[in-house]
């Protein structure tokens, strides 16, 4: 179904590549007043552009919280509202416990869950001027098992940004205000294909039951329906869009379908 949000502002946090992109164009393609946010603020420009300039880009690091502030006020003095936000910013390391830095502790827990208090914070004089709106947090699949590419670092994160998502949810619904999480499963972004080969992405998709791995769009619609009216009476809910991962033992799927006499078919296209 076509959403449209013409007439809307959103702001997208991490939106010069991956998920964050996808989702800024998703919302610029559906008429949008879409805000791209990223600390690279190069990347961003380069990624507005690729858009067709229909997303304005910042250069904005969420953990600086006094920048933040200013920028949600420039948004909402311009705009008059904000009527989205998604938070998106994010990143992980692999250390084991025994290894990880305190530093690269801060790091990832201050973009992931730090940052996005700090944007939903700035962010709510806006979405009070609209009479509502929503705010979808990305988080992950690790937030609710836990992370096999990332540390135990993010993995805390994820968890965190679903434990706010819920109580925003309950704080903000007196003001018509809309929390929910999207939680990715493995998604293929240029990041991910660059730190893989061709035969570990093909062994992580035998492990999908859907049979591919998570497309940045897939994520970018799931943001779409969460931020819209279709998605009304939905708050504090997390969805998880992982091909079926979270409900999978881990194994391949072939393997598990011929270990029962079955044949593992190929899922139809969609």
């Amino acid at each position: 179904m076509a959403r449209s949000f013409a007439g809307s502002v959103v702001v997208v946090t991490g939106a010069a590549n991956g998920i964050g992109a996808a989702i800024a164009a998703a919302f610029a393609e559906a008429g949008g007043t879409v805000f791209g946010l990223d600390r690279d603020g190069e990347a961003m420009k380069a990624a507005a552009a690729r858009m067709g300039g229909l997303v304005h880009p910042w250069a904005l690091d969420v953990t600086d919280r006094p920048a933040v502030d200013a920028a949600f006020a420039e948004f909402h003095s311009a705009k008059g509202r904000i009527d989205v936000l998604v938070n998106n910013a994010g990143f992980g390391r692999g250390y084991l416990i025994e290894n990880m830095e305190p530093e690269s502790w801060d790091a990832v827990v201050d973009v992931n869950l730090t940052g996005t208090f700090n944007c939903t914070r700035a962010a709510l004089p806006g979405l009070r001027d609209a009479g509502g709106g929503a705010i979808v947090n990305i988080a992950s699949v690790a937030g609710k098992r836990i992370s096999f590419l990332g540390g135990a670092d993010y993995t805390a994160a994820k968890s965190g940004v679903l434990g706010f998502t819920r109580h925003a949810a309950f704080e903000l619904a007196q003001d018509g205000i809309r929390v929910n999480a999207i939680c990715p499963g493995p998604v293929l972004t240029p990041l991910t294909t660059g730190a893989t080969t061709e035969a570990q992405r093909a062994q992580v998709a035998e492990t999908v039951p859907l049979g591919r791995w998570v497309q940045p769009q897939d994520i970018a619609n799931a943001a779409l329906f969460l931020a819209s009216a279709d998605a009304a009476m939905c708050t504090g809910t997390s969805l998880d869009v992982d091909g079926g991962v979270m409900v999978s033992n881990g194994v391949s799927y072939r393997d598990y379908m011929e270990r029962r006499g079955g044949t593992a078919r190929k899922p139809p296209a969609g």
